[in-house]
């Protein structure tokens, strides 16, 4: 009876561990209903086209609408987080946003896109192409840091008071999204070590 227990307990746990990477097709029964990009990507071809205030507010209206379809699905989240970021960073900044600021915008959608519509994407590919996006999205972030620098020290120079600091939304937002994938990467890994633990110990007893 002690060993159909233990036997019991090993395989609900390696059930457990294997749902952490389980990447088969869910029954239909059970699948969540498809979320359209239809509408984001709209949005994102007419800023390429042409940045407007109303394309801008479209974006992260969006952006807004999709992120709680995707609150239990990290990777497209993180990125859904990006878009609002420097969406709202260059609505507030117009002109004087960077310019490699949009071209962050079509990148993490095109990550985003390529990652809900291939469903038979591993999960390793989807954690490379958001660690790339991540990497860019930290460059811009410097990039900021180092264009309100430059223009704090021209603005002294000419004796003009200025804090010469990044602006507190864009900062925030980006330290934000970076915090929360942190965090979450290493809930799951701690989880992992957790049943992997309980595992080898029942195995050893």
């Amino acid at each position: 009876m002690e060993k159909a227990s233990k036997e019991h307990l090993v395989n609900d746990i390696e059930n457990r561990l294997d749902d952490f990477f389980d990447e088969s097709t869910p029954d239909p029964s059970t699948a969540k209903p498809t979320v359209s990009l239809e509408k984001l990507k709209s949005v994102v071809l007419s800023i390429d086209w042409e940045i407007t205030e109303a394309c801008l507010t479209d974006l992260i209206s969006e952006t807004d609408t999709l992120l709680p379809h995707f609150q239990e699905d990290r990777i497209p989240h993180a990125l859904l987080r990006m878009l609002r970021a420097v969406g709202r960073y260059v609505r507030r900044h117009k002109a004087q946003a960077h310019p490699d600021a949009i071209k962050r915008i079509m990148s993490v959608f095109a990550s985003l896109e390529k990652m809900i519509g291939d469903s038979q994407m591993t999960d390793a590919l989807k954690k490379e192409m958001v660690g790339k996006e991540i990497a860019a999205f930290k460059k811009l972030k410097q990039q900021v840091e180092a264009q309100y620098g430059e223009a704090a020290h021209a603005q002294k120079a000419n004796g003009k008071q200025t804090d010469g600091n990044v602006p507190p939304d864009f900062k925030q937002a980006m330290n934000a999204v970076e915090q929360r994938l942190n965090s979450q990467v290493a809930d799951l890994k701690e989880q992992l070590s957790s049943l992997q633990k309980e595992l080898d110990n029942l195995r050893t007893r």
